[in-house]
C-alpha cells in the first residue's frame, strides 16, 4: 500500500516555517576571470563560497568556503575544506554530481551542495562581451525596424551563437521563437550588463528566497520559491500534499530577460496541478515547466522546492 506520507521536510520545519536566503554576485577579474561570490543562509547556518570562474568553459579554477554559523553537528567543520576540490569542474551539465563526490556525505552536505547549484547557475550569467557586440548580428536582424525588438533580436542570435548549449534549451532561445521579434514588441535584459570593465564587482547580482510552511487545509505543505536578479523577477509557488500530489502549482513576474517572449512560458506551472510526484520528480517538472517550451529559471525554482523533502519509496 502507498504511503500516505511519504513526503516529509529534510529538516525540522519550524512552527512558523522555515526560511533560507541566498545572495550572490558576479565581479569581473578581467582575462577571462570572474569571481563568484554566494552566501546561502537559514535559520540553523550561514555560509558562504568564493569562486574564480574562467569563461566561456566556465571552469572553477578556485574555490573556498567559510563557515559564518552553525553548530558543528549539523554543519561539519571538514565541509569547508571539502569545497576546495570542486576545482577544476564545470559550472556546466555534471556539476552536480561533482559536488556531491567533492562533499561526500558529512552532516551539512545538502547546504553546500544547494549553495553550490546556485554558485553555479548564476556564473553561467556571466558572459562578459565588449560594448556592442550583438551588433555582429546585425544582419539577423536586417528586416526589423530601429527599436527594442531589433536589438533583442541580434542579443538572442548572438547569445545562440556564442553559447550553443542554450540553443532550445528554454522557449526563450528556441528555433520557435526566432519568428516573434518581427511580430511582438521584445525587450532584451540590460546589454551593457554584459560587459563590466575589468575589476567592475557585481555587474551580475542575485537574491533568491526560498520559503516552506505547513498547510493546515491540506495538511501538506506551501512552498515559494522568489528570484530577484538582474535581469529578472519571478516567483513559483507549490502546494504539495503529504502523498506527494500537486494541489497548487502558479508563478508570477515582474521582469524577465526578453519581455515580450518569455511571458510564454510563465503559464506552464499550472499544467503540474493534480500529478503525484515521487523521488523522480526532475523529470516530470522538466515535461511540464522546462525545457524546449517551458522556462529554466521556473525549472530550477520548483525543483529547489522539491528537494528540500525526503521522498519515500
Amino acid at each position: 500500500m502507498d504511503d500516505p506520507n511519504r513526503l516529509q521536510p529534510s529538516f525540522d520545519l519550524p512552527a512558523d516555517g522555515y526560511r533560507r536566503e541566498f545572495t550572490a554576485a558576479l565581479d569581473y577579474l578581467g582575462d577571462k576571470l570572474m569571481r563568484v561570490r554566494g552566501t546561502l543562509r537559514d535559520h540553523q547556518l550561514s555560509i558562504t563560497h568564493t569562486w574564480t570562474v574562467e569563461v566561456p568553459d566556465y571552469t572553477i579554477k578556485t574555490a573556498s568556503a567559510e563557515h559564518e554559523g552553525g553548530d558543528s553537528a549539523l554543519l561539519d567543520p571538514a565541509l569547508a575544506d571539502r569545497v576546495a576540490l570542486i576545482a577544476g569542474s564545470r559550472t556546466t551539465q555534471g556539476f552536480t554530481r561533482a559536488v556531491r563526490e567533492a562533499l561526500g556525505g558529512l552532516p551539512g552536505h545538502r547546504a553546500h551542495q544547494a549553495l553550490a547549484i546556485d554558485m553555479a547557475r548564476i556564473s553561467l550569467q556571466g558572459f562578459p562581451v565588449p560594448r556592442g557586440d550583438h551588433e555582429r548580428f546585425a544582419a539577423d536582424a536586417a528586416a526589423l525596424p530601429e527599436g527594442p525588438s531589433r536589438i533583442a533580436r541580434m542579443a538572442w542570435a548572438r547569445d545562440r551563437a556564442d553559447w550553443a548549449g542554450i540553443c532550445n534549451a528554454c522557449y526563450a532561445y528556441s528555433d520557435e521563437a526566432e519568428s516573434l521579434f518581427a511580430e511582438r514588441t521584445v525587450t532584451c535584459f540590460d546589454l551593457d550588463k554584459v560587459s563590466p570593465e575589468p575589476g567592475q564587482e557585481a555587474f551580475f547580482s542575485r537574491r533568491k528566497t526560498l520559503s516552506i510552511t505547513a498547510d493546515a487545509e491540506s495538511d501538506g505543505y506551501l512552498c515559494r520559491n522568489a528570484m530577484n536578479d538582474t535581469f529578472h523577477d519571478l516567483d513559483v509557488t507549490l502546494g504539495i500534499t503529504r502523498d506527494g500530489t500537486v494541489r497548487t502549482s502558479a508563478s508570477s513576474y515582474r521582469r524577465l530577460a526578453f519581455m515580450g517572449i518569455c511571458e510564454d512560458a510563465q503559464s506552464r506551472p499550472p499544467s503540474m496541478e493534480g500529478l503525484r510526484l515521487d523521488a523522480g520528480f526532475a523529470r516530470v517538472v522538466a515535461e511540464h515547466v522546462g525545457g524546449r517550451s517551458g522556462c529554466s529559471h521556473l525549472f530550477d525554482l520548483s525543483v529547489d522546492c522539491l528537494r528540500c523533502f525526503d521522498w519515500a519509496a
